[in-house]
């Protein structure tokens, strides 16, 4: 498919508009005339729920709508029922990943039905498929434990992703700030281990990770569209569907984390997809749907575009590993639409931005040579 007059995002920023000729197998050639070609976007951290909670989310339900939202390759975390603890688990996962319109990669646990005290087999799990290890949802592991997994973790190649907050203190900013500086102590410890910071929402957590940095440490972090888009402020009004852990900070916090993504001490942009049956956001489960609207959301915050791209697509796929394979998206940058939850491919329907105007979104997903979604719009 030949796009003519195309602007292209990429390392140094978005290109002036050019023709660009992309693998579309049965795809028309069009002008682009005011459209973003990028790579596709990878999102480090994605709750499928699935095996498990199929009210929720399932492996296609998910890939789906990560494809409408610009994901061609998404990260799927470990706490499902049962916990993907064990190689036969993963592969059998990872198995089912290879019919999904996208590409779906799969976290393992670092303990045993994330309880956090008998440590998986890491190099077992690498063999299975695994890209990294994490026991996101839970933090139980005292630092003995975390130093251990993160020895076994670098033995197999493998980086532990970690969810910052340490449960028995709540999800506080000084729980977030605990969970951030031990686990930094433990990766001193433990030369050529790789941590990845998950989710971070405070200035305290953010200022620990700049000095661990400095230290060169081999540490990186994530913040979501939310806590870099919202504050608390914004959805106090609107009781139990505005539930999710981290929850949103102050101001001052969400500043803190737009400054740490321009001066990349935050490598990546992760939107922690969690999504939720009504009965249960109602009742006051945890979570926002992420996919579908991480891209307007993002392209919002009036990032650079050199840090747009690092973020979305460059550091998620350098922290596990993996290369940009043949995978595009096609954004409409300037077209406002009114988000409306109902109208998501996925199960969880359960967003902040529920009835706000957005700008901008996908017009076209392509993974492995094939068109897997595109969009008629119509400019508002």
């Amino acid at each position: 498919m030949y796009l003519q007059n195309v602007r292209v995002l990429g390392p140094t920023g978005l290109s002036l508009p050019t023709g660009v000729t992309i693998n579309a197998a049965g795809a028309a050639d069009r002008d682009a005339s005011g459209l973003i070609l990028s790579p596709g976007w990878l999102d480090l951290h994605a709750h499928l729920r699935d095996p498990g909670f199929p009210q929720k989310e399932t492996l296609q339900t998910g890939a789906t709508s990560a494809a409408f939202g610009g994901f061609t390759h998404i990260v799927a975390m470990a706490n499902t029922d049962p916990v993907t603890d064990r190689p036969e688990l993963l592969r059998a996962l990872v198995a089912r990943a290879a019919a999904l319109p996208i590409r779906v990669s799969f976290v393992a646990a670092v303990t045993m039905g994330l309880e956090g005290r008998t440590l998986t087999d890491a190099a077992a799990l690498q063999r299975a498929g695994a890209v990294a290890l994490s026991d996101d949802g839970r933090h139980l592991m005292s630092q003995v434990i975390l130093r251990r997994a993160l020895t076994a973790a670098a033995e197999a190649g493998l980086p532990v992703l970690m969810h910052a907050q340490i449960e028995r203190l709540g999800s506080g900013p000084e729980s977030e700030a605990r969970a951030v500086t031990e686990a930094l102590e433990a990766l001193e410890a433990v030369p050529g281990a790789r941590l990845h910071i998950q989710h971070v929402s405070t200035r305290a957590g953010v200022e620990l990770i700049r000095t661990a940095k400095q230290h060169r440490l081999l540490v990186t972090a994530e913040a979501t569209p939310h806590h870099l888009a919202l504050t608390a402020r914004d959805v106090a009004a609107l009781g139990p569907q505005g539930a999710v852990n981290p929850p949103l900070r102050s101001v001052d916090d969400r500043e803190a984390l737009r400054q740490a993504l321009a001066e990349g001490v935050i490598d990546a942009i992760a939107t922690d997809h969690a999504p939720h049956d009504v009965g249960a956001k109602a009742a006051g489960a945890n979570g926002f749907h992420g996919f579908e609207t991480a891209v307007p959301v993002v392209m919002g915050l009036g990032l650079d575009d050199r840090v747009l791209y690092r973020a979305c697509v460059e550091r998620p796929r350098e922290i596990i590993g993996q290369a940009i394979d043949d995978e595009w998206i096609l954004i409409d940058p300037l077209v406002e639409w009114i988000v409306d939850g109902s109208s998501f491919k996925s199960r969880g329907k359960n967003t902040p931005f529920s009835g706000r105007r957005l700008r901008g979104r996908i017009v076209m997903t392509l993974s492995h040579g094939q068109v897997v979604m595109e969009r008629v719009m119509q400019h508002a």
